[in-house]
């Protein structure tokens, strides 16, 4: 069902900080910098443009980042999976019981959000073994 690791998620109470971790710690480059204001996100992609990378991000809006974080500073919030065919995965993951959300997993979606060449589905971590899931396809224009 699940293609390869397209990345893992970090979620950050204070973002400059936790890049700077990461990147000293592992050897690892900004690849690219994001900012998503309809969710409240903004991150970093570190790595190589071509391996897995890692997604270090945070939210602006302090409610929803408190909720998130529950007390760390920095946790594992989600793998990303690439998929040939986002629908099917999809409807094959909600005939078990699963639901999806976007980025920021608090409403409940029913159509992938579209970021540039990528369309992505998050899952509500109660409906999927108690992690959230990024399932995620590239369209024309981005390669794994």
């Amino acid at each position: 069902m699940f293609g390869p690791v397209h990345h893992v998620g970090y979620l950050a109470l204070d973002l400059e900080p936790a890049i700077q971790e990461f990147t000293k710690t592992f050897g690892l480059r900004v690849v690219r910098r994001f900012d998503r204001p309809e969710f409240s996100l903004r991150g970093a992609f570190l790595g190589t443009e071509e391996a897995s990378q890692i997604e270090v991000f945070t939210f602006t809006d302090g409610d929803l980042l408190e909720r998130r974080l529950a007390g760390s500073s920095l946790l594992l919030d989600h793998v990303a999976f690439e998929v040939d065919d986002l629908d099917v995965t999809a409807r094959a993951l909600r005939h078990a019981g699963v639901r999806f959300s976007g980025p920021d997993l608090r409403d409940e979606v029913q159509k992938p959000i579209h970021l540039g060449h990528i369309r992505s589905l998050w899952t509500f971590p109660e409906t999927s073994c108690g992690q959230s899931i990024q399932i995620l396809q590239l369209t024309s224009g981005e390669q794994s």
